[in-house]
């Protein structure tokens, strides 16, 4: 198995058809515990970046799975997220077993707040809110309400071949124009969505990801599961950071916030994000984000901090 020091080995590819976004970023194990909303993570090299690390992105899917249910235990009333926001602190470990829980803060009966908190039991890595609204949208009559509740899965099941060791001498448009050229390898994550740079059709002084949709990123009522928007848009702005950084400077998504206007259909259309920098400074850069259809279609909007070490 990998871990957060590069090395030569070689991993074994990821196995088994991915079949929903739950299973597909290893979550599981999900219960009530004195009425909190609780799921499980366990991570794994599948879930790294670029860089071979573990950043905000991966925590979305978790995030998202367990944030709408306290107001639809609350309401009972479908709902959808209309905004998560979400804030890190400190880094989880390649293999590392999360637990997330979420706890309605206030609701009435068309919108709600629930806090969404996600670590290792002894520490927090990621905390924030989702904004729960109710649809009129039935439940399919064909959904199993058991496919919530997956197991996890082993973590070996997750490994995957990280992404070669980034040289201290580059510099982060260096480091971005090698991914886009094929140059250097994108990382697990990246290849798990089917997400590229797209050089060529990017707006001036924007970074443009493409998403090829598959059916696994589809939620009950078959578009993109939120969490999955919510992944690629922290990945885009992963790699608008990287674009940043001067030679050998960490970095990570500190604070991700992304507004769902509409859910694109995963029938192998391509959805795309622009990442544009509104400040960057020696410690923080901030980026806004908008993803659109293939038609231009407004899906998603959101903005970014970049922490930079």
């Amino acid at each position: 198995m990998n871990d957060n020091k590069h090395d030569d080995a070689v991993a074994v590819p990821t196995t088994g058809v991915v079949r929903d976004p739950v299973a597909a970023f290893g979550v599981g194990a999900m219960r009530i515990d004195d009425g909190v909303v609780v799921a499980e993570q366990q991570l794994g090299p599948r879930f790294a970046d670029h860089r071979g690390l573990i950043d905000l992105p991966a925590y979305a899917v978790l995030f998202d799975h367990i944030g709408g249910i306290p107001y639809h235990r609350a309401t009972d009333s479908p709902c959808m997220q209309a905004r998560l926001v979400l804030s890190t602190v400190g880094r989880a470990g390649l293999t590392d077993h999360l637990t997330g829980t979420a706890q309605l803060l206030m609701h009435d009966a068309k919108v709600g707040v629930t806090e969404i908190r996600v670590g290792d039991g002894t520490e927090d890595f990621c905390v924030g809110t989702a904004r729960n609204v109710a649809v009129g949208r039935a439940v399919p009559d064909d959904f199993d309400n058991a496919e919530l509740a997956h197991d996890i899965p082993d973590a070996a099941s997750l490994d995957a071949v990280l992404a070669q060791p980034i040289p201290d001498d580059l510099d982060g448009e260096t480091i971005v124009a090698q991914i886009a050229r094929g140059e250097r390898d994108r990382g697990p994550l990246a290849e798990l969505l089917n997400a590229t740079i797209d050089v060529d059709g990017a707006p001036s002084n924007a970074l443009r990801l493409v998403v090829d949709t598959e059916a696994w990123m589809g939620n009950m009522f078959g578009t993109m599961h939120g969490g999955v928007i919510g992944t690629i848009v922290g990945a885009a702005c992963s790699l608008a950071g990287q674009q940043k950084a001067r030679a050998g400077q960490e970095y990570r998504v500190g604070d991700l916030s992304v507004a769902y206007f509409r859910s694109p259909p995963v029938d192998g259309s391509r959805v795309i994000v622009d990442v544009e920098p509104l400040k960057v400074g020696r410690r923080i850069a901030t980026f806004s984000t908008r993803m659109t259809g293939p038609d231009g279609t407004l899906l998603a909007v959101g903005a970014a901090d970049i922490h930079f070490r």
